[in-house]
């Protein structure tokens, strides 16, 4: 689409929508916030193998510094 197609439906859909009842805007607001957190979820998921273990590694490595800290600390606090 063109961005002069596009902005024809945004102002026709805002149209429509300024039109309806609070509660079916609402109604319509939730669905577009659905659709957008399902994309997000989609786009989340399509991460390559390589860039998981990657992800996994990191926070394996904050995991693992975060314990030694807290054990570095273990002893001051308990005394």
């Amino acid at each position: 689409m063109t961005k002069k197609t596009t902005d024809i439906i945004h102002s026709e859909l805002l149209e429509i929508l300024s039109r309806l009842p609070s509660s079916e805007q609402n109604k319509v607001l939730n669905f577009a916030i659905s659709l957008h957190q399902k994309k997000l979820t989609q786009e989340s998921n399509a991460i390559s193998d390589e860039e998981a273990a990657a992800l996994k590694a990191e926070f394996a490595q904050e995991d693992l510094a975060f314990a030694e800290a807290a054990l570095n600390v273990l002893p001051r606090v308990c005394v």
